[in-house]
């Protein structure tokens, strides 16, 4: 079922291992704010369902187990279609995680992507590899959602942003999400505080809070902690134009901050994704 072209494209990528109600209540969240739909799409390595068969029972246990997540995605989908109303699709496929995302960009070119997290005190898992490759390729907006503290559709959030450019602020996609807002925008600022002039408000009159702090280990070690407290539900990073240089400063922002548990937006520059050419080397 095509999803119509009126709407904002919501991609929502997961594996369906444990409990996925928070990243899909973030994504309905999302799709309310900014009008959109949601398109998720499950991915299962097919060495997670099949062991040293032959070529025809290995087929059967792979149509057996697609049949199997079709009726998991809809009783995991139904309910959460029926209480908030917002158009949801669905595909399942088996393959390796990053050639699939890579092939449903290709032919679906969504707008936001939506993934999910656990806490961990390593950067190098297959879920922050996903991360990493899908913010490798793709230009627009990445909402990251923790596991257990996502968005609650209906509700207004709190934002704050982490070294983030003026620029960012006047794009309809961030003025949607601030109309949505509950308190003034809280800026953090990590860097020389005595280069840094303080905004008392964004571009269209909006209130903002500035924190600005030293660049130094005590600051960045205690980064996540400063997050956590201060009634945030939303963490806006920059995202640059994610040229080369742009993504790797990128990513180690997203490394100090991951560990909190604040949904990050990463703003993007939304264009094709595959007309953008990256040689950094995933793990």
């Amino acid at each position: 079922m095509e999803m119509t072209r009126n709407k904002h494209k919501i991609a929502l990528f997961t594996n369906l291992q444990g409990d996925i109600s928070s990243l899909l209540k973030s994504a309905v969240s999302l799709a309310q704010i900014i009008n959109g739909e949601i398109e998720v799409l499950n991915v299962t390595k097919p060495t997670a369902v099949i062991g040293k068969e032959n070529q025809l029972s290995a087929m059967r246990t792979l149509n057996r187990e697609y049949i199997q997540t079709e009726k998991r995605m809809k009783n995991i989908l139904s309910p959460i279609i029926d209480n908030y109303g917002v158009a949801i699709h669905y595909s399942s496929t088996f393959g390796n995680i990053r050639n699939e995302i890579d092939r449903y960009l290709h032919e679906n070119d969504p707008d936001i992507i939506v993934l999910g997290r656990h806490k961990s005190k390593h950067f190098n898992t297959a879920e922050n590899r996903v991360i990493n490759f899908v913010l490798s390729v793709f230009k627009g907006p990445v909402l990251i959602v923790p596991h257990d503290k996502g968005l609650e559709p209906g509700r207004k959030i709190g934002i704050g942003s982490l070294n983030c450019s003026e620029g960012i602020f006047g794009s309809s996609f961030t003025e949607e999400l601030f109309q949505h807002s509950n308190s003034p925008l809280k800026s953090f600022n990590i860097g020389e505080s005595s280069n840094f002039i303080p905004k008392t408000a964004g571009s269209e009159g909006r209130k903002t809070i500035n924190f600005v702090f030293d660049l130094n280990e005590n600051t960045v070690n205690n980064l996540p902690v400063y997050l956590s407290i201060s009634n945030i539900d939303l963490l806006l990073l920059d995202g640059g134009n994610k040229e080369k240089e742009d993504l790797s400063r990128l990513l180690n922002i997203y490394d100090k901050v991951r560990k909190s548990d604040i949904n990050i937006m990463i703003t993007g520059e939304k264009q094709t994704h595959y007309n953008f050419n990256t040689t950094l080397k995933i793990a």
